[in-house]
């Protein structure tokens, strides 16, 4: 089994999730395993995520098309002044 390692993850939100997850009797791990099968899972039957169930309009669902077939320009920006400069904000 592959290792999987988190980083950043905010320290309280961690110490409340994992007093939770202690009450339910089920470890970290086994709590991310359970929520990354479930994304796995969904995907494979419904082509999105369980926790982007959303009500897409036409022109969303065309974008995202867009976006899989590749046809969409990437720009890196280096900061958030940047990206909001490249959207002309």
């Amino acid at each position: 089994m592959a290792t999987l390692t988190i980083h950043n993850i905010d320290p309280d939100i961690k110490a409340a999730a994992l007093k939770i997850l202690k009450g339910h009797g089920m470890t970290a791990n086994a709590a991310l395993s359970a929520f990354l099968s479930k994304i796995v899972s969904d995907h494979g039957a419904k082509e999105h995520c369980f926790c982007c169930n959303l009500d897409l309009n036409e022109e969303t669902r065309r974008d995202l098309a867009e976006a899989k077939a590749g046809n969409v320009q990437y720009v890196e920006c280096k900061d958030t002044g940047d990206l909001f400069n490249n959207l002309g904000i």
